[in-house]
């Protein structure tokens, strides 16, 4: 242990006290501060007043002493105090009169400051400048601040104040605005180890690597307290400590028990979870530190599922960060944020249980056995995914049954002496089918009966469009995935219709430009794609616009059917034939088709059935129709 010899006694000295920083470089994990204060002195433009603020422990004090040194140093004022001259010596032993540390925590009042500014005027005894260091600041009261405010903003020439603080915010914004403030950072755990292993072979304890690790974090960022920490486990140990001890004396639990808990929990054994709990608990943890440290641990595996991060940053050596890697690639995503947000439940409730050990043994037997969660939030996700998963393993079957179809057909008709001929005559009739239902390739069907022996092949199950509806909003989500411009264009559309293996979208009247764009190879194959990944099945897409009307075909056309309807009106006034007019109706219908979705409705075109005046009279109807778009519903004749 660190011992000084002081009048021929031993005297004792803590390791926090022995190892406090004498330079800035010795400063752990404060680089930013300590280099603009060594810069300034080097330049010799330092400031009358400054803020030390951060958390315990992170050496605020410690380097209030090294600036007080470097600025009375008989070598300085100097980056690089010499540690050997009387006054430096004076500075580290605590028995300068120049420097003065005062408590404000219990030099708080009215009373305290106003003594403080009589010995402000005098002059330093022996050093070059005289520093007061105020610890604890943000305790003065408000009325003392006001008595100080003065002193602080034209102090002496040879005075220097240094405030350290906690919580700077309860400073008044009159005195900060009046220091230069320098903010200390929490020591990483990698550094804080890498510090301690440091002090460890210097001290000769035998500590393992995972101990020190274990010391780091439980610091949480407090230099001062790893080292009150390593003292108490080097007299546990007797110089010798392991990462069992550590976590046992800390009340810790080892990376190894919390791997096992997770493959637990992941595989769903529930009896090595309640082992693993009855372990903890026969150790003397405490359940409710247990449950947070299982939570911090599906928190790096939720981390390493999202992000790239190394060992350093996870506070856990190779071997560990391995297994958390094994295990994230195991979890469903999104579970492991549901193994969080149990845990966090089954903390509140401990904290006003009778018996907290039930509610972590039940929550986490929930966890590892998902039927047993009653959770609504939980029911929903099992929900999804069993739909989910039941609808890509049908799609999977269909598409499946039609590729073994497909590959038996050349296989029957190459046995067949008249083969070529039956699949002419087949693909003939699937063209005549597919033409009287509007189907197009989705007609072509077997035709031929089963050979003998031979069960017939059920058809394929039919992609519906409300599948296509139920899934579009994820169908749109997997599109934002792989291309967010082709998402912002498919916003407006929605499924319109299926047409054998081609899925027509529909878009707004106002929306063609979105239409447009969909139609290029680039978004289409995007979409084609996610189709495929959420249904489970390839499908072609097209697009249309929608009409105006609140129901598809009931809007007035547009500007190109409208010219049509004006050329077959011309065309009838000139005396065109009835064929040329045929014609005409039907590339009038064709322009319809190619902008307005179709309305599933079949117009009926009238038919000339005689000559002379009935002629006549049906011409005239026509021209009606074209010109207005107006239909004749029945012939009123009024009597006189």
């Amino acid at each position: 242990m660190s011992r000084d010899v002081a009048g021929g006694k031993m005297t004792y000295v803590s390791l926090y006290r022995k190892w406090r920083p004498q330079t800035f470089e010795e400063v752990v994990g404060q680089e930013y501060v300590t280099r603009t204060l060594a810069n300034a002195l080097r330049n010799g433009n330092f400031a009358h007043a400054y803020l030390f603020a951060g958390p315990r422990g992170t050496g605020k004090t410690s380097t209030a002493r090294i600036l007080a040194k470097a600025l009375n140093c008989e070598e300085g004022p100097t980056p690089n105090p010499c540690n050997r001259c009387a006054s430096c010596r004076a500075i580290t032993e605590g028995i300068s009169v120049d420097v003065v540390e005062i408590d404000a925590a219990s030099n708080r009042g009215i009373d305290d400051i106003r003594d403080l500014r009589e010995k402000v005027i005098f002059t330093p005894a022996s050093s070059r400048v005289k520093v007061y260091i105020l610890d604890e600041a943000h305790m003065i009261t408000k009325e003392a601040f006001n008595a100080f405010l003065k002193t602080l903003e034209e102090p002496p020439a040879h005075v220097v104040f240094v405030l350290a603080t906690t919580e700077p915010h309860k400073m008044p914004q009159t005195i900060l605005s009046r220091c230069q403030r320098h903010d200390f950072r929490s020591v990483p755990a990698s550094l804080m180890a890498d510090y301690l292993r440091r002090v460890v072979d210097a001290e000769g304890f035998r500590v393992t690597d995972e101990a020190l690790r274990l010391i780091a974090r439980r610091a949480r960022g407090s230099v001062r307290d790893a080292l009150v920490t390593l003292e108490q486990l080097a007299s546990y140990g007797d110089g010798e400590v392991d990462e069992s001890d550590a976590a046992g004396f800390l009340g810790l639990i080892e990376d190894e028990m919390l791997i096992s808990m997770g493959n637990a929990l992941i595989s769903g054994d529930a009896g090595e979870v309640v082992e693993l709990v009855e372990r903890a608990y026969d150790q003397g943890r405490d359940l409710a530190h247990f449950a947070a440290q299982v939570q911090e641990h599906f928190r790096r595996i939720l981390l390493l599922q999202y992000a790239r991060i190394g060992p350093a940053e996870l506070e856990v050596d190779e071997v560990s960060y391995q297994e958390l890697k094994r295990q994230a690639s195991a979890l469903q995503p999104g579970q492991a944020f549901h193994f969080i947000s149990s845990l966090r439940w089954a903390q509140e409730e401990m904290k006003r249980a009778s018996a907290p050990r039930l509610v972590l043994e039940s929550a986490l037997i929930a966890m590892a056995r998902e039927s047993m969660e009653v959770d609504p939030d939980a029911l929903a996700a099992r929900l999804r995914k069993v739909e989910e998963e039941v609808e890509r393993l049908a799609r999977r079957l269909v598409r499946a049954e039609e590729e073994a179809r497909t590959a038996a057909l050349p296989s029957r008709e190459a046995e067949s002496p008249s083969g070529s001929r039956e699949r002419a005559l087949r693909e003939k009739a699937a063209r005549v089918t597919g033409e009287a239902t509007g189907e197009g390739d989705q007609g072509a069907v077997e035709l031929s009966p089963p050979e003998a022996g031979e069960k017939a092949p059920s058809p394929p199950a039919p992609m519906d469009l409300p599948a296509v509806r139920r899934s579009w909003a994820r169908v749109k989500e997997r599109v934002k995935e792989k291309k967010v411009t082709t998402h912002a264009f498919l916003l407006e559309g929605k499924p319109h219709e299926i047409k054998g293996r081609e899925l027509v979208i529909s878009f707004p009247p106002d929306r063609s430009f979105h239409r447009g764009e969909m139609e290029k190879e680039v978004h289409r194959r995007v979409l084609e794609e996610a189709l495929e990944e959420v249904l489970g099945v390839r499908l072609r897409v097209s697009t249309c616009l929608e009409n105006n009307g609140n129901e598809l075909g009931d809007a007035p056309a547009i500007a190109a059917p409208a010219a049509a309807r004006k050329r077959a009106s011309r065309a009838e006034r000139s005396g065109i034939g009835s064929d040329q007019s045929e014609a005409a109706s039907e590339a009038e219908k064709g322009a319809e088709q190619a902008e307005i979705c179709p309305s599933g409705k079949e117009e009926e075109s009238p038919t000339p059935t005689g000559k002379g005046s009935e002629a006549s009279e049906t011409s005239k109807v026509k021209l009606v129709e074209d010109v207005f778009g107006a239909e004749m519903v029945e012939e009123i004749k009024l009597q006189e």
